[in-house]
C-alpha cells in the first residue's frame, strides 16, 4: 500500500512559442530501496510538450518532477521488489502499475499550476495505466 509521495524538485522549461499539438509522458524509476516492510521508489516524471505536425514534431518544452514514493508491503512483495530491482532494474507488474497510476495523478495535478505558469496545458495522462508481462523471445510463449 502506497503511504506517501515526496516531491523533491520541479522544473518547467518552454523552448518555443509554438502551439502544443501533443504530449508524451515518461516515468522513470531511478532507484528502489527496501527496509523491513517499507519500499522507497525514487522517480522522475517527465511530460514533453510537442508542436509542429505529426510527421516532424518539435519539442516545445517539458515539465520534470522528481521525488520518491513510500509504500508498506507484504514480505512476499518486498522480496519480489528486491529481487526484480537487483536483477533487472524493474518492478513487479502490479506494484509498478499502482505506482505509475499514483504518479500520473499526483504529478499531473501538482504539475498543473507549474505548467500553466509557462503557458502549457495540464500534464494529465488521459487513461489509467495497465501493464502486462512481455513475452521473452525463444521462451515458447505465444
Amino acid at each position: 500500500m502506497i503511504t506517501g509521495n515526496r516531491i523533491t524538485s520541479v522544473e518547467a522549461k518552454r523552448d518555443l512559442d509554438d502551439m502544443i499539438t501533443n504530449m508524451r509522458f515518461n516515468i522513470n524509476f531511478d532507484d528502489v530501496k527496501t527496509e523491513g516492510d517499507n519500499v522507497d521508489v525514487a522517480y522522475t516524471f517527465t511530460a514533453v510538450y510537442e508542436g509542429g505536425n505529426s510527421g516532424s514534431p518539435k519539442t516545445v518544452g517539458q515539465l520534470k518532477i522528481t521525488g520518491s514514493i513510500a509504500a508498506r508491503e507484504s514480505k512476499q512483495t518486498i522480496s519480489e521488489v528486491t529481487k526484480l530491482w537487483k536483477d533487472k532494474k524493474t518492478l513487479p507488474i502490479q506494484f509498478a502499475e499502482d505506482v505509475i497510476n499514483l504518479l500520473n495523478f499526483e504529478c499531473g495535478s501538482r504539475g498543473t499550476l507549474v505548467a500553466y505558469s509557462i503557458g502549457f496545458v495540464a500534464p494529465l495522462p488521459i487513461s489509467r495505466a495497465k501493464l502486462q508481462e512481455q513475452a521473452v523471445k525463444g521462451s515458447g510463449a505465444a
